[in-house]
């Protein structure tokens, strides 16, 4: 007699392979048929439901990508992408994090050459809304700092912000989705997103060159005086302070500075 675990083993093996169970699979000695199925054909039920389950964990963490392939589409190219990678965490949360990737090594014939980019801003979105919430920073506090103390200050960022270089503007894509499915006219072109939460919703915008330096000056600690040296190179040494002040307002609104350390 197998060990219950062993028999455990088996049985997931053979339900989340890449294809129904073999006659020949070993857990079958233990699957009793009846007048309505054969052992293979009761474990093929189950095998068939599991990858249903992960198609569908593909679909509503990709909707968007979903809508532009079609059902039909969609579906196939999912079956490929569980048998490329297939689940291997305990949580399907996960079970999606190679898709981008995979639509960009092995594409659908006649898709979009966007199709991948749009996956990873989908995957990102996701990300922003689950990281955990933490206090945000007010204006209030900014105004209680002393202005010989600015210099020295460094500014830090909610784990519900991150950002996404892109070859195309997929923010314009996936909001064209909502309405329409993106048309041929669609030009290649570098995009720089930040995506972020606030509340309960998810945003993304696209970021300038000041945005970005300033962005990378934060999640590198620099200080806000160095900050301000960054910016520099993109506009005046005299813009500098102001550009680093307007953005750092622009992020308080949108909710992705914290609050300050108790000083």
């Amino acid at each position: 007699m197998r060990r219950l675990p062993d028999l455990q083993r088996e049985l997931f093996r053979a339900i989340a392979g890449s294809s129904a169970p073999a006659g020949s699979a070993p857990v079958l000695d233990e699957i009793q048929g009846n007048a309505r199925l054969s052992s293979a054909e009761r474990l093929a039920v189950y095998a068939r439901m599991y990858r249903a389950r992960l198609v569908d964990v593909l679909t509503e963490d990709y909707p968007r990508v979903a809508t532009i392939l079609g059902g039909d589409t969609f579906g196939v190219v999912a079956y490929a992408y569980i048998d490329a990678h297939p689940s291997t965490q305990p949580s399907l949360r996960w079970f999606g994090a190679r898709f981008a990737e995979f639509l960009d090594q092995a594409p659908p014939d006649g898709v979009p050459a966007f199709l991948g980019d749009l996956a990873r801003l989908e995957w990102a979105r996701l990300a922003v809304f689950d990281a955990p919430d933490a206090p945000l920073l007010e204006i209030d506090a900014l105004r209680r700092i002393p202005p010989d103390e600015w210099t020295a200050l460094r500014l830090r960022l909610v784990p519900a912000v991150v950002t996404l270089e892109a070859s195309w503007p997929v923010h314009e894509i996936w909001q064209a989705v909502e309405t329409t499915l993106p048309s041929d006219t669609i030009s290649l072109g570098a995009t720089h997103l930040r995506v972020w939460r606030q509340g309960d919703q998810v945003f993304q915008a696209s970021m300038d060159a000041a945005e970005r330096i300033a962005f990378a000056a934060v999640v590198a600690g620099d200080t806000f005086a160095d900050l301000c040296e960054r910016l520099a190179s993109v506009v005046s040494a005299e813009e500098a302070p102001v550009t680093a002040g307007s953005l750092t307002l622009r992020w308080l609104e949108d909710g992705v500075l914290p609050a300050l350390p108790d000083r």
